[in-house]
């Protein structure tokens, strides 16, 4: 049966090499999802050139009034906003870290001179 789906799942984007390790239903499971990128890659490809096209007639009709790349492209100020957004979640994750390694820095700092006391303590 995997012999005979080979070809099939070779064309359905899944590698020649990973195939033979994968379970029937990782591979079914492969084969939709590929399916589903590639559906969503042409409708992306329709939007666009559907934009496209409306944007060539507004330009040509009322070129005084055409959009502006913000306008035409709305979809694009919220990627720019998310992409913004786990930028400064990726910074307060970083002064977090940084305040932690202080907070471990001081304590070391503080076990080690504990250490001393005690060393100079025994040998008294």
């Amino acid at each position: 049966m995997l012999n005979e789906l080979y070809p099939q799942a070779v064309e359905a984007g899944i590698s020649s090499t990973e195939y033979w390790s994968m379970t029937f239903d990782e591979i079914m499971v492969q084969v939709e999802a590929n399916k589903k990128r590639h559906e969503n890659k042409l409708r992306e490809q329709a939007m666009f050139d559907y934009s496209q096209q409306r944007m060539a007639i507004f330009a040509f009709n009322d070129p005084k009034n055409f959009p502006k790349f913000e306008e035409a492209y709305p979809f694009l100020k919220q990627i720019k906003e998310e992409v913004k957004e786990a930028v400064s979640e990726e910074e307060v994750r970083k002064k977090e870290m940084l305040s932690d390694q202080e907070v471990m820095r001081q304590n070391a700092m503080l076990i080690q001179e504990t250490r001393k006391r005690k060393q100079a303590k025994n040998k008294n």
